[in-house]
């Protein structure tokens, strides 16, 4: 009977039991292969074992969310707050990360808006992603224009993050049967904005003008649906790609601004050298 642990010393006991579970862990995160389930096992007993020697009500709780985080969906935990604040609206729409093929029928839908405004020449073999030739940029097939939409917008995206933070991909915003989907998310809280990202490639600068206007037409439409279903107003950023940063005159660029400002919508430029894109022929 002396070996049985006293009722008073079985909280001390367990986080024993823990915090050298949580050493055994430390020393498994040593070996690459198990790093990651091992640092957060470690975590997690380490919390458990300090809740457990504190023995105080208010530190079990809080273990228990801190717990609940590593091992928990986010969509979970969002619930599991929006319940314990009583708030209704968080209920009413739904946030969605789009699939692969949703982003490349987006892409497919703004390349035909593009090419619907100008006339293509015929098709030639594919570019390279990270090299561009202005001067052959016209030429390039259906499945090369697609898959440079794709590099432009996540290079332009990962140039954004620098400033904005981390940038969730390809998301939409749903209630009911209404939806709206963006290219770029930055979630600041329930509280605040959200700030959102689209971006646009201008491969024509003799198009761009119509084609940006356009596009902060569409974009206007966006921030309504997405205020109807959140019941926010966003931060919008309307990214324009130009193939280089004179494509586009500063005499027009300002008034493309300032429709952009009468929909609240901010208007960004960047060129393709400036995301990182090699670039040739930027007289073409």
């Amino acid at each position: 009977m002396e070996y049985i642990v006293p009722p008073d010393n079985y909280a001390s006991f367990i986080g024993t039991v823990a915090l050298i579970v949580s050493i055994l862990c430390l020393f498994i995160t040593f070996l690459l292969k198990q790093r990651s389930h091992a640092t957060k096992l470690f975590s997690i007993m380490l919390v458990a074992s300090l809740a457990f020697f504190s023995s105080h009500w208010a530190t079990y709780f809080a273990a228990i969310f801190i717990v609940a985080t590593a091992v928990t969906e986010l969509e979970f935990l969002q619930n599991l707050a929006a319940i314990i604040r009583k708030d209704e609206n968080y209920f009413k729409y739904k946030k969605e990360a789009l699939s692969k093929a949703e982003n490349i029928r987006r892409k497919a839908e703004e390349a035909i808006e593009e090419e619907y405004t100008s006339e293509q020449p015929s098709e030639t073999e594919e570019s390279t992603i990270t090299k561009i030739d202005l001067s052959k940029l016209q030429e390039l097939s259906n499945t090369s224009r697609m898959k440079l939409s794709f590099e432009v917008e996540e290079k332009a995206l990962s140039y954004l993050s620098k400033e904005y933070g981390r940038i969730e991909r390809g998301v939409r915003f749903r209630k009911g049967n209404q939806s709206v989907e963006f290219d770029g998310v930055v979630t600041n809280g329930r509280d605040k904005a959200d700030t959102i990202f689209e971006v646009k490639w201008t491969r024509n600068p003799d198009h761009a003008f119509m084609f940006i206007n356009q596009s902060i037409r569409r974009s206007n439409e966006q921030v309504n649906s997405y205020s109807s279903i959140t019941g926010k107003k966003p931060t919008f950023n309307l990214v324009v790609v130009t193939n280089t940063k004179t494509s586009i005159g500063t005499d027009r660029w300002e008034k493309l601004r300032e429709r952009a400002e009468e929909v609240g919508v901010n208007l960004i430029n960047l060129s393709l050298k400036e995301i990182g894109f090699e670039v040739t022929h930027e007289i073409a």
